[in-house]
């Protein structure tokens, strides 16, 4: 008989194993991180955005509404989008026991697709109409792929609704006069691309041959090819996050989901 109830709690034991959240992941779950708050099985994300992450919850942490904002990457969808983020938030318990303002975003890039999912106390502070705002001024970062700059900004507008700072709207306004800034230079490249076709058609026609303005052309593309390939670059830092958390309840409270 002892030799039977033996074995049943070790069977026990075992299915209790099993059952702990960031020991092993469901299938198509990322097992709940330890050291950091950001998951990215794509690595497109840099460290220096992983750490600033970090950093925010580990101030977040130390506060009276103790945000915790996760973040998933993902290359493709294993399932609807809603789905993947319900059971990743369930699996990694994102928050706090005592106030449960537990926010996770979740990303897949092939998919192009991208969802906040709140627990129930945070649905109060960002509901799903300001979730699903985020989620659209976000897009321009993500069709540009730049997603550094995109993470950082839904998980800055997440710390903003709930701490009354400012720290998301400075980010889009920096893309958007970077943005801005580009179109205008690309325009008066393509005036500048006809004025010299002109000189050039003008020359042609008075001297029987081409040259000259010609060859400025061609010097004006090769600096624009330039400074395209040189434009961006990703910076590097290591990251740990010892913030706490990893110990609210469900998800479920509400969310918003979108694509780019």
């Amino acid at each position: 008989m002892k030799k039977y109830l033996f074995y049943l709690l070790g069977f026990l034991l075992l299915l209790l194993s099993l059952g702990q959240p960031g020991l092993a992941g469901a299938e198509g779950i990322p097992a709940r991180p330890i050291d950091t708050t950001v998951v990215d099985e794509t690595q497109l994300l840099s460290s220096e955005t992983i750490a600033n992450i970090d950093q925010l919850n580990q101030t977040w942490a130390a506060s009276e509404q103790q945000l915790q904002v996760g973040v998933y990457v993902t290359e493709s969808l294993s399932r609807d989008i809603e789905s993947l983020a319900n059971e990743t938030f369930r699996a990694w318990q994102v928050g706090f026991a005592g106030t449960d303002n537990g926010i996770l975003l979740v990303i897949a890039i092939a998919d192009r697709e991208f969802r906040i999912e709140t627990s129930d106390n945070a649905a109060t502070v960002l509901t799903d109409v300001e979730a699903k705002d985020i989620l659209e001024n976000a897009r321009e970062f993500f069709r540009q792929e730049d997603y550094d700059g995109g993470v950082t900004y839904i998980v800055q507008s997440i710390g903003d609704r709930f701490y009354g700072t400012s720290l998301g709207q400075e980010q889009l306004a920096a893309m958007e006069e970077r943005t801005s800034a580009e179109s205008d230079s690309f325009v008066l490249f393509l005036i500048l691309i006809l004025i010299f076709m002109i000189f050039g058609i003008i020359d042609k026609a008075s001297r029987g041959r081409g040259g000259g303005p010609g060859n400025l052309l061609w010097m004006l593309v090769d600096d624009r090819h330039h400074y395209h390939n040189n434009h961006s670059s990703h910076s590097s830092s290591s990251s740990s996050f010892g913030g706490g958390g990893w110990s609210g309840g469900g998800g479920g409270g509400g969310g918003a989901s979108s694509g780019w």
